[in-house]
C-alpha cells in the first residue's frame, strides 16, 4: 500500500513594506506595555533593527526610532523587537522618526539554554566598570504605570526565555523587585556590586525547543 502525504512547504519570512511615521501597538493606540518588546539601543539603521528581529525567535515585528541620542543612551537609534502581534499602529507619529514594520513567518525557535546559579550584582563585560547599553537588550515593565493599567512584572524565568530567544545571548541581568531584565550580547566576565541585581551567565546551548518561542506576562 502506498502512502501519499501532502507536504506543506515552509512559508518564506517577509516584512511589511511601509511603516514610516507609525508607532507599533498591540491592541489600542494608547496602550504601551514594555513587556511586549525588548529594546536594543545603539542601532544605527532600520536594516540593523530588522536584523535584531530576524535573529530573535518569536519576533513579530519592530519599531525603530532613528534619532534617540537625546536620551543619552548610546549613539544611533532605538530598536524595539516585538514579541506579541502588532494589531494596530499609531499613524502620523512623527516624533523620533519612528517606523513600525511587521515580520511574518519567523522560522526561528527558542534554544534551550542552561544558566549559572547566579552571581550577586549587575553583569559587566571585561571588568567591574565595563558596561554599556550597547552590550544588551532591555526587557522590563514600566514602574510608572497606573493602577488601572497594571501588568505583571517579568519573572526570572521570563528573562531567561528572552535570552533563549535572542541569538548568541551570553547571559542575563535581573532585578526581581521591578522585573528589570537585560539579555546580554557580549561575554560577561565580571560583575558590579549593585544591590538587588543578580547576573546569570549562559553555560550551555541545547537543541531547539518545541514550545512557543516567548511567553510574556
Amino acid at each position: 500500500m502506498a502512502l501519499c502525504l501532502d507536504l506543506v512547504p515552509a512559508q518564506t519570512p517577509t516584512w511589511d513594506v511601509d511603516g514610516q511615521n507609525k508607532a507599533c501597538r498591540h491592541t489600542k493606540t494608547w496602550v504601551v506595555y514594555e513587556g511586549y518588546f525588548g529594546k536594543h539601543y545603539c542601532t544605527e539603521t532600520l536594516e540593523d533593527c530588522k536584523a535584531h528581529c530576524e535573529n530573535t525567535a518569536g519576533c513579530k515585528g519592530v519599531e525603530f526610532s532613528a534619532e534617540w541620542s537625546w536620551a543619552g543612551l548610546g549613539t544611533g537609534g532605538r530598536c524595539e523587537v516585538w514579541f506579541v502581534d502588532i494589531n494596530v499602529t499609531w499613524p502620523d507619529y512623527t516624533k523620533h522618526q519612528v517606523t513600525c514594520l511587521r515580520y511574518h513567518n519567523n522560522p526561528l525557535q527558542v534554544k534551550k539554554l542552561s544558566f549559572s546559579e547566579g552571581l550577586t550584582g549587575a553583569c559587566r563585560g571585561a571588568s567591574s566598570t565595563d558596561t554599556s547599553v550597547c552590550y544588551y537588550s532591555v526587557h522590563s515593565t514600566q514602574p510608572w504605570q497606573t493602577a488601572w493599567y497594571s501588568r505583571p512584572k517579568l519573572t526570572l524565568e521570563d528573562c531567561k526565555k528572552r535570552c533563549s530567544s535572542q541569538a548568541n545571548c551570553t547571559g542575563i541581568e535581573f532585578e526581581e523587585e521591578t522585573g528589570y531584565c537585560e539579555a546580554w550580547k557580549v561575554p560577561i566576565t565580571a560583575t558590579s556590586d549593585v544591590p538587588g541585581y543578580r547576573c546569570y551567565r549562559v553555560e550551555g546551548t541545547g537543541t531547539e525547543a518545541t514550545e512557543p518561542a516567548v511567553v510574556y506576562p
